[in-house]
């Protein structure tokens, strides 16, 4: 089953169940999975929905952000239940300390590697979307003392 019948399947568990905020989030979800299937012209494949979905992941820990610096905790709260939704039709991704296994295995594979910003995107290459980019960033940095 696709990621996007899979939240189809949801919002009728959420309609029969009468849960209004996670209903509204996952028409959130398919609103956007929708949005990029016109775009592109055809159907999306899982990997291409779960970029999308994991673009609406990121803009929601932006949103966190600004409403913690407004003040605004109520809002905060809201949006994290919401990333916690989405997260759920995302694959796991890897801990830090298996992404700093991971860089440390591959820095003994590759000694000549010693600038930061060429290791995580050689890290991305190799782990893709089952590493967090920002915290692979900042695991490449701290492995390398940078």
């Amino acid at each position: 089953m696709s990621i996007k019948e899979c939240i189809q399947e949801e919002m009728k568990a959420a309609m029969k169940s009468r849960d209004k905020t996670r209903l509204e989030c996952l028409r959130m979800a398919k609103g956007a999975l929708l949005l990029k299937e016109k775009e592109s012209a055809g159907e999306l494949s899982d990997e291409s929905a779960t970029a999308v979905l994991r673009a609406e992941v990121k803009k929601r820990r932006q949103s966190i952000e600004v409403f913690r610096e407004y003040g605004k905790e109520q809002e905060a709260a809201d949006t994290e239940g919401e990333i916690a939704i989405i997260e759920e039709f995302l694959p796991q991704q890897f801990s830090a300390e298996v992404i700093e296994e991971k860089v440390r295995a591959f820095l003994a594979e590759h000694p000549d590697v010693t600038h930061p910003g060429k290791l995580t995107g050689m890290m991305k290459k190799e782990l893709g979307d089952l590493a967090d980019g920002k915290v692979l960033n900042e695991v490449c940095r701290k492995t390398l003392g940078a």
